[in-house]
């Protein structure tokens, strides 16, 4: 009996590690102090540390920068050109020959002239060497609501990106949580392992010394079997510290940095409190703070006015136009003289879609078959919330009531041992009863904090789906 409890306490103490899988970070090195972090304390250099919230926080850069594009449709377009040009000869314009009549009017006389020939002429028209330069304006005056659209998408963009943000900080508020709990439970079960260490090992002492004396009360099977436990506890203490390090260590990466002291935590962190929890409430919180829900309200908006700029390409855009030209040729004459180096024009100017294929139409059903399939998706979303919270609050229930169960078997092995103890001193019991006894006090000591932790985890889940941290008064 006593040696398949000793079994059951190292299982269940190794199956609460496995949540680590593996060692996280590499052995740390020896640090100046040890300083005692409380879970606020994880909290906030998480916050500023975790590569998780920094990388969120630059996605609300990018969407800012989008936005920033977005709102240059508000604004004119201007640009300036400018280009050297050299050609293999100079332009001209060659004006074919024809006759010219015209007449001639003198004093006292009056002639009339005609077929005039004139030859062909070769008129040079500028210099083959030209640098020309151009300042164009473009300010858009009615786009179809295309801009506006635009521009509304690019704000619920950031809305977008500021809610993953906090979906972010809420997922590594609850991994801190967990691996915070972890710390602690990993210290307190290594506390029990020891006090039960130096239980069973005041007791070897005991029954090596009676079994030695010959005082018949303790056989060699006794003291035997009290040492085969003994020596497994031991092993099994060095185990958990083992695992106190990686429980740290896994502490330290979700928040982000390596810390300039050697830390701990307060045991007292995880305590059992009474708490009562409104499932209705707290499902209406969820649709309040519940990141994902208020994403995809975001969404069906964004595919609302996809639809608007999608439409808008059925509708004409008007623009004001302007622009200034300027040639530097050495010639004065041609196209190129001094009335045409410099040129300016303005112009108010409209675009008219007549037919494109079909493709606005297949845009705007494209863009309302994205709308309903997100709406699709939001009725599921809705029933997804109220099951995450339902199944959440019925964790933090059957943790509550295994609390309670646990906390009634944990007085029970408390007075247990402690009947046992004054048994033996009496010599009322055997040697294995007492070890039965001591360890079992142990093995429920263990289970009690496990049902605390669980708890606790539990209820940090349910803060994860509600999206807020949840008063439990």
């Amino acid at each position: 009996m006593t040696v398949k409890l000793s079994l059951s306490l190292l299982v269940l103490i190794l199956s609460f590690f496995k949540i680590f899988g593996q060692d996280i970070l590499p052995e740390p090195g020896q640090k100046d102090s040890i300083k005692i972090l409380s879970l606020a304390d994880c909290i906030q250099i998480a916050v500023e540390n975790n590569h998780k919230i920094q990388a969120s926080n630059e996605g609300i850069n990018i969407a800012a920068a989008q936005k920033k594009q977005a709102e240059s449709g508000y604004w004119p377009q201007l640009s300036l050109k400018a280009a050297y040009t050299l050609m293999d000869q100079d332009p001209s314009f060659i004006l074919p020959s024809f006759k010219m009549n015209f007449p001639v009017s003198l004093p006292g006389l009056t002639l009339n002239l005609n077929d005039i020939p004139v030859p062909e002429q070769d008129v040079k028209l500028m210099d083959k060497q030209n640098i020309h330069g151009e300042l164009s304006l473009t300010y858009p005056l009615y786009t179809g609501g295309k801009v506006q659209s635009l521009n509304k998408q690019a704000e619920l963009g950031i809305s977008i990106a500021k809610l993953e943000k906090k979906k972010t900080d809420l997922e590594v508020r609850y991994d801190v949580k967990r691996f915070y709990y972890a710390v602690v439970l990993a210290k307190k079960i290594f506390a029990i392992g020891n006090e039960a260490l130096e239980r069973l090992e005041a007791t070897l002492n005991l029954t090596e010394s009676l079994y030695k004396n010959g005082s018949g009360k303790v056989t060699k099977i006794d003291y035997l079997r009290n040492k085969v436990i003994v020596d497994q506890v031991r092993a099994l203490v060095l185990e958990i510290k083992g695992k106190i390090r990686v429980a740290k260590e896994a502490l330290l990466f979700v928040l982000g940095k390596e810390l300039p002291y050697d830390f701990d935590v307060r045991p007292d962190e995880i305590s059992n409190d009474n708490f009562k929890l409104n499932t209705d409430s707290l499902v209406a919180d969820a649709y309040i703070y519940n990141p994902d829900w208020s994403k995809i309200n975001s969404a069906v908006e964004i595919y609302k006015e996809k639809i608007d700029e999608a439409q808008s390409g059925y509708l004409p855009s008007v623009a004001l136009f302007g622009s200034l030209n300027q040639n530097f040729n050495s010639y004065q004459y041609g196209i190129v003289n001094n009335d045409n180096k410099t040129v300016w024009t303005v112009g108010l100017g409209i675009e008219m879609p007549i037919f494109s294929g079909f493709r606005t139409s297949g845009e705007v059903d494209e863009a309302k078959a994205y709308l309903k399939k997100i709406n699709d998706e939001k009725k599921l979303l809705h029933d997804a919330i109220i099951l995450q919270v339902k199944n959440a609050c019925s964790d933090v229930k059957t943790s509550e009531d295994q609390l309670g169960q646990v906390i009634e078997a944990k007085n029970s092995a408390e007075e247990n041992s402690s009947l046992n103890e004054r048994a033996f001193q009496m010599d009322m019991v055997e040697t294995k009863d007492l070890i039965e006894a001591q360890l079992m006090e142990s093995f429920v000591q263990v289970q009690y904090e496990k049902a605390l932790y669980d708890h606790f985890v539990a209820l940090a889940k349910l803060e994860l789906i509600i999206g807020k941290d949840i008063n439990m008064n």
